[in-house]
């Protein structure tokens, strides 16, 4: 039985579409004013950036940047804290809900029922995170969640160090962890940091698992924390 649960949410709690067709084109719209208009966060944001950057880098090269970053999809800190901000505003407003696939909520009440803490690891930021859950279209999910990690309490999901940074931080012997995810890279990372990982291999999944164990969803998982 796993003392902890750890998952990912794109791809594996809610679908991937959720987060790149509705999510990623609303913060896009909003980058530029939001950075330009020093809306309440944004100067951290303008730090980080010119972190990476250089000092010396004017707000046209930050913008830039952020916009770039965007694009691509990059990970990095400054960009996914902008995104929360920009997300709290939606989600507030009523503009944006969180979508979770309908068999993670019975999962979670199960864990939760049995008392085992589910974390989630996300590169989104922990402010996108509650949001998230607690307006998604099941319903306020953060009742069941034991707290979060993103790309600035965590780490790179890619590499070993956070996972063991992780299971430092939630005080869990890294073989009692459970991690769940749709990447191949993030599973790999937290095996080889210790932990039990799964692939979960969703509608539209085309990642080659290797030698991670899969399941399709999440049926009946809260009561089966064991997989062969």
């Amino acid at each position: 039985m796993s003392s902890a649960v750890v998952l990912d949410i794109e791809g594996t709690v809610s679908p991937l579409s959720a987060v790149h067709d509705v999510l990623f084109p609303y913060a896009r719209a909003r980058i530029e004013s939001w950075v330009r208009q020093d809306r309440p966060g944004t100067r951290d944001v303008v730090a980080g950036v010119r972190g990476l950057l250089g000092e010396e880098s004017g707000l046209d090269d930050v913008v830039r940047a952020l916009l770039d970053w965007h694009d691509e999809n990059a990970k990095h800190s400054p960009l996914k804290t902008l995104h929360g901000l920009i997300w709290e505003q939606g989600f507030l407003a009523g503009e944006l809900s969180g979508v979770v696939y309908a068999d993670v909520p019975p999962a979670l009440a199960e864990w939760h029922r049995l008392g085992t803490p589910c974390w989630i690891y996300s590169s989104g930021s922990a402010l996108a995170q509650r949001l998230w859950f607690s307006r998604s279209d099941q319903g306020d999910l953060l009742g069941y969640l034991a707290g979060h990690f993103d790309t600035v309490t965590g780490g790179p999901k890619g590499e070993p160090a956070s996972y063991w940074r992780i299971a430092h931080a939630i005080d869990t012997a890294a073989r009692d962890i459970l991690f769940l995810s749709d990447s191949r890279a993030e599973l790999d990372a937290a095996r080889t940091a210790g932990w039990r990982a799964v692939g979960v291999r969703r509608p539209g999944c085309e990642t080659e698992f290797g030698v991670h164990p899969v399941v399709a969803d999440f049926t009946g998982f809260g009561a089966r924390t064991e997989v062969a």
